[in-house]
């Protein structure tokens, strides 16, 4: 009796059997496996569920953040207030370093595809990592001031002498010298503030017992507000859009599209692909910050697409039309690189701008002296990974000014000249580590061996089929029982 295994009929179908395995396997890598794991993929990135592993870590950022602070030391002051015509001189000290560690808490994953969330950071100093001590003197221009000065300097005569004696009674000066301790976290009383909010005859309201433009801040979940934004559930192409902001989807300290709330938080992405421009919507500012797409970044062998701020960042319509909301509620004319954010700071004439007023108007820098902007110091920018959206390094570079303007009838602002005044700027950097980064190119390796296996399986089955249709066309199959017997028979 034959053997089936021995017969013509049987190595055919064997032959072809195994070429089809293989197409059809290859095919399907080529095919869906890029697929399967793209959808694997999105869905670990989201915040739809508590067991991805995009979750951990968005609850409990791994990444080490550091926050730099550089303080304008006002060193002319004393002379200033004798000859205002000479410009308030500065020198930069700094950084004093923190590191900065950030945890969410009250997390509610809503039905509507969003997550709703408080954001707690905690701070710490890192004396390493600095020039300088807590301990160090600041001399700026008086913040406390500033605020009430704003406030005040159209109201009617009778306001402005009564806060005139107010300043002259506690013998309130033009500058205020603290530590950077008591002007970051820790603050400071200050018996003005404490009797005009007890008074209240400025409509000056901080909720605060003591002045610090960190105060109450270290390790309060609800002092950024309540975030609520998107998961990803329905798209990963709105994973950490945000939506809403202190249940607000539109501020009202801008008018506009100015006062939307959009963009991302800053540290959860969608892929970015091909984006030209990405947004952040920053508490701080109450509003958001657009940065332009600058080439590619490349960090432990990942390369990411790297969004730069630049000259329209801080624009208010001088150069760029769509940024003219940005002047704020009633203002007319604003120069460019910097951004009216007084109603978001409770009435102080506050304004941002990017460090030593890199990319601003030159009016700016010609109205003090001892700034230099710097593009490789100053240039604020984030660099993605654009298959998953994961933040390769972040430089977050913001400065605050405060805005010193003539006053009538109070004497310390009688002569002043109108000046955007430096306090300090930050620097928040965020790098990926190399361990997090040998991972995630672990993960984005699935989808090419995938692929590559697909091809390199229908090649393996294409060839199969190849050789047994040559030996087909040749007629080389044989049966291997007569083979026998012919052997035998000679």
């Amino acid at each position: 009796m034959g053997c089936c295994r021995c017969s013509t009929s049987c190595k055919k179908w064997t032959t072809f059997g195994v070429a089809a395995a293989f197409i059809i396997f290859g095919l399907f890598f080529s095919i869906f496996w890029a697929m399967i794991v793209k959808k694997i993929l999105n869905y670990e990135l989201g915040l739809s569920s508590t067991e991805t592993n995009a979750f951990g870590m968005w609850k409990e950022t791994p990444i080490p953040i550091y926050l730099s602070f550089y303080f304008f030391n006002w060193t002319n002051a004393e002379e200033y207030q004798r000859n205002s015509s000479i410009k308030p001189s500065f020198v930069e000290l700094g950084p004093y370093t923190y590191h900065e560690h950030h945890v969410r808490d009250n997390i509610t994953i809503n039905d509507n595809s969003t997550i709703s969330f408080y954001n707690r950071r905690t701070w710490t100093f890192v004396p390493d990592k600095s020039v300088g001590k807590l301990t160090d003197q600041i001399t700026t221009f008086n913040p406390v001031v500033a605020s009430i000065a704003s406030l005040v300097k159209d109201k009617n005569y009778i306001v402005l002498i009564g806060v005139d004696f107010f300043l002259e009674e506690y013998k309130i000066n033009l500058t205020v010298t603290k530590t950077v301790e008591e002007f970051t976290f820790e603050g400071y009383e200050d018996d003005l503030l404490n009797l005009v909010q007890k008074l209240n005859i400025t409509g000056l309201n901080i909720p605060f017992k003591k002045f610090g433009w960190f105060v109450d801040r270290n390790d309060s979940a609800p002092y950024d507000g309540m975030w609520n934004m998107d998961n990803g559930a329905n798209s990963i192409n709105t994973l950490g859009l945000v939506r809403n902001w202190n249940y607000q989807s539109h501020v009202p300290y801008y008018e506009g599209t100015c006062g939307d709330v959009e963009g991302t938080q800053g540290e959860l992405w969608y892929p970015p692909h091909d984006q030209k421009s990405v947004k952040i919507f920053s508490n701080d500012l109450c509003s958001s910050i657009e940065l332009d797409w600058n080439g590619d970044y490349t960090l432990h062998g990942m390369k990411g697409h790297k969004f730069v701020g630049n000259d329209k960042t801080f624009d208010n319509g001088t150069k760029y039309p769509q940024m003219g909301c940005f002047k704020g509620k009633g203002v007319t004319h604003q120069l460019s690189g910097v951004r009216n954010v007084s109603l978001c700071k409770y009435g102080a004439p506050a304004f941002v701008s990017f460090p030593h007023f890199y990319e601003a108007d030159p009016a700016f820098l010609a109205d003090v002296d001892g700034l230099e902007p710097n593009k490789e110091k100053h240039e604020m920018f984030l660099a993605l990974e654009p298959e998953t959206g994961l933040p390769l390094s972040v430089r977050a570079q913001i400065q605050l000014n405060l805005k010193m303007e003539k006053v009538k009838h109070i004497k310390i602002l009688e002569n002043v000249k109108s000046t955007v005044m430096p306090m300090f700027w930050f620097s928040q950097q965020a790098d990926l580590t190399s361990d997090l980064a040998d991972s995630v190119k672990n993960v984005l390796l699935l989808s090419p061996i995938g692929a590559y296996t697909g091809y390199g399986l229908l090649g393996i089955g294409v060839l199969i089929t190849i050789i047994g249709l040559v030996i087909t066309y040749r007629k080389g199959w044989h049966d291997s029982e007569n083979e026998l017997l012919l052997n035998s028979n000679t």
